[in-house]
């Protein structure tokens, strides 16, 4: 078995190869067998660094009598989610609205054509309480399909009709037009902000973020904090209060690996002490803008350093571990370490015990693991609580018969720590971090997805020039180039730019679509990138994929998620497209596409009809990003956690975008001081002179003297010569005592 998806390009299809399970990859061949034996499909959807993946594909898919039972009754179908967006989202909903609940392994059982009508998650090898053994259910839909079929007909037309007009009410939500003014005032915004911002407030977990366990990083809602906190009034100075407290809470939290950098996907427990150890590319890419961000912008010293250590982990974890020959940025590491046995381990690699520490450090191992209480100045031992976390759920039985100190026990902070502590945990880090690497590594899906590329790219390139570190961007450029190279394929005379979604080894899988969520994250990155390096280059070629995304993902005024007209997607919810305005774990595709054309619009704003051409599209720029953010003064209030994109792009708006800021004359600490404000207002172009007399035909002051010209909407503010006075003009915020420039 396992010979159709033994040469899979992707990674979690190979994982299956081996099994007794005579997969078929996802495809037209597939559901042509399914109505050729006349038998149902079970598609099976997961993606490589999926521990509860592993975990049914050993308790099931590995059984010999499983797999000759899927095999004689079901046509077998893998399909990795990360190369079919689409299909992973219309199956998703299906799955969401049969059972109330999602996740991954999603098991879904569908008609030749497509339509589904039995869905779950993971199902166990033996009945549990509440939830069947997966042979159940597997004998379950073969009854049904043999003896009720028009019973499953009927149930499986219902349900796409729902799906249908679940969808079409999607659709309504970009029906309205969001009042979005186009010249300098943004005021008739600020309410949407404030009720967002008050909301939020209200919604905030004692422990952190804004909903209960499982714990996920709200990554687009701390976004919209942070740029909501960079304006005036009391909702801006909540709104960094409230960004601060959750990334703090993060950053000292088991969610993220102090030792190799990097942040897993989330935690299972309120208290953010029990990860799940994947880790992907998507997660990263975001919180790296947000801490290289929170790091200029917290008024606190002593949480700015933690948010400065947290972005240079992330990058740092980037390059050591995600980067691959070429520039590209992996998609993901797994949660499960393989063991020279065979079996999977969640989080080996990364646990420690006390007595291990206390080895490793040169400590005692009773109840404290750690340095002396002498060796970290003035607070109190900080370090030996650090190792005051919680037992893996899957080590519970175990660990109940072990000795305290032996353990397994995960890494947090029990507080922030003192500027001056850092450079004793940053010893005792390493330390861990050395006898770590001498561990069985998890594995790596080397796939490069475009989109969550862009957004590594943007990220990188903002965090760049906010914490003064040029390696940053040369990862930047090196990814960019790489999309470039590999993933796009430029406009023809017969046809446009095409954008690739996925790529393996240097080479582009044409015949995978890249979706919206694609176009927008690359466009955004090239973008930031333009911004960082100043290159020209960059903003065209951002130009050349938005107008791609443009023509083919907005529809009779209407955005889609997807332009790949695949039967089976269009089957599952009754012919309807769709385009999704709510967050999940990347931004809602609209948003970055929102995000990306208000900041075109904001360079072709500076022109005139009459000089710049562009002029006239800006205007269509902001028309359509006025349709994409609609529906956020009516969810603003009441869903903010649901839309916090959408909420960046509008305070984008208010604090940045159709924003330059011409830097000239000055010395270059004052310059790159300027350039960073800029940077962290969000601003669409920034110009700074490399002589350091002239930028653009903006003229330097007095003998050289600084001169600061900022431009909104095509009219400038009279010029400023120092860095105070820019900021009261780009980030009025940030006099409540962030860190600067």
């Amino acid at each position: 078995m396992g010979q159709r998806i033994a040469s899979s390009a992707s990674a979690y299809l190979r994982q299956h190869a081996h099994q007794p399970v005579d997969w078929w990859p996802y495809g037209d061949e597939a559901f042509a067998e399914a109505k050729a034996r006349d038998i149902p499909v079970f598609l099976s959807i997961g993606y490589a660094a999926c521990h509860w993946c592993h975990v049914m594909a050993a308790e099931s898919f590995d059984d010999p009598g499983v797999g000759a039972y899927l095999n004689k009754h079901f046509v077998p179908i893998k399909v990795d989610r990360e190369e079919h967006p689409a299909v992973d989202e219309a199956y998703m909903a299906a799955t969401q609205t049969l059972t109330g609940a999602g996740g991954w392994p999603m098991s879904v059982f569908t008609l030749p054509d497509g339509r589904a009508i039995h869905a779950g998650t993971y199902f166990p090898p033996t009945p549990r309480p509440g939830m069947p053994s997966f042979g159940q259910v597997l004998e379950a839909v073969t009854d049904a399909w043999v003896n009720r079929r028009d019973a499953l007909e009927l149930q499986a037309t219902t349900l796409a009709d729902h799906l249908g007009s679940v969808a079409g009410g999607q659709a309504k939500l970009f029906s309205r037009a969001l009042p979005l003014p186009t010249g300098s005032n943004g005021s008739a915004l600020a309410p949407v902000v404030s009720a967002a911002v008050n909301k939020l407030a209200t919604l905030q977990d004692p422990t952190g973020g804004f909903a209960p366990a499982p714990k996920f990083p709200p990554s687009p809602v701390l976004d919209f904090l942070l740029r909501a906190g960079l304006g005036l009034g009391s909702a801006a100075g909540q709104a960094t209060a409230l960004a601060s407290d959750t990334l703090e809470t993060m950053a000292r939290s088991a969610l993220a690996d102090h030792l190799g950098g990097g942040f897993a996907r989330y935690c299972v427990d309120p208290g953010w002490k029990i990860p799940h150890f994947e880790k992907m590319l998507y997660d990263n890419a975001q919180l790296l803008g947000l801490y290289a961000r929170a790091a200029v912008q917290l008024p606190d010293p002593e949480v700015a350093k933690l948010c400065r250590v947290s972005a240079m982990g992330i990058s740092r974890w980037l390059e050591d571990r995600m980067l691959l020959p070429g520039g590209g940025f992996a998609s993901s590491i797994d949660a499960d370490t393989v063991m020279p046995d065979g079996t999977h381990h969640e989080g080996a690699t990364y646990v420690f015990t006390r007595a291990e520490v206390a080895r490793i450090l040169g400590e005692p191992s009773g109840n404290r693991a750690g340095p002396r209480p002498d060796a970290l100045p003035a607070k109190g031992n900080v370090f030996w609580q650090l190792w005051e976390g919680a037992r893996l759920p899957a080590e519970d039985a175990r660990a109940a018969s072990l000795p305290r100190q032996d353990a397994p026990m995960t890494i947090a902070l029990s507080r922030t720590p003192s500027l001056f502590e850092w450079p004793e945990l940053a010893r005792a880090f390493a330390a861990l971090d050395a006898e770590r690497a001498k561990r069985v590594q998890p594995g790596r899906d080397d796939k490069v997805v475009a989109g969550w590329n862009g957004l590594a790219i943007a990220s990188l390139a903002v965090a760049a020039v906010l914490l003064r570190e040029p390696r940053m961007l040369e990862l930047a450029t090196g990814a960019a180039a790489y999309l470039h190279a590999v993933h796009w394929a430029p406009a023809t005379a017969s046809a446009g730019g095409v954008l690739h979604r996925i790529s393996h080894q240097g080479q582009a899988n044409t015949a995978i679509d890249a979706v919206l969520e694609d176009y927008a994250g690359v466009a955004l990155g090239f973008q930031s990138l333009g911004v960082a390096t100043g290159e020209p280059e960059w903003f065209a070629r951002a130009d050349e994929v938005l107008a791609s995304a443009q023509k083919i993902f907005l529809q009779d005024g209407r955005p889609r998620d997807s332009a790949a007209n695949d039967p089976r997607v269009q089957a599952v919810r009754g012919g309807a497209s769709s385009a999704e305005a709510l967050d999940d774990a990347v931004p809602a595709a609209t948003s970055l596409l929102a995000a990306a054309l208000l900041d075109r619009a904001g360079r072709l704003q500076l022109g005139s009809a009459e000089t710049d051409p562009g002029f006239v599209r800006s205007e269509a720029d902001l028309a359509v990003v006025r349709m994409l953010l609609g529906f956020v003064p009516a969810l603003a209030e009441r869903a903010p956690q649901a839309v916090g994109s959408a909420l960046g792009v509008v305070a984008r708006f208010l604090h940045g975008s159709s924003t330059e800021l011409a830097v000239a004359g000055g010395t270059e600490v004052e310059r790159r001081s300027a350039v960073r404000l800029g940077v962290l207002a969000g601003l669409s172009q920034l110009g700074s002179g490399s002589t350091g007399t002239q930028t653009a035909g903006y003229p330097a002051g007095p003998k050289g003297q600084l001169r600061l010209y900022v431009c909104r909407g095509g009219i400038c503010h009279a010029p400023v010569s120092d860095i105070p006075s820019l900021a009261a003009l780009i980030v009025p915020g940030l006099a409540r005592g962030g860190q600067g420039a």
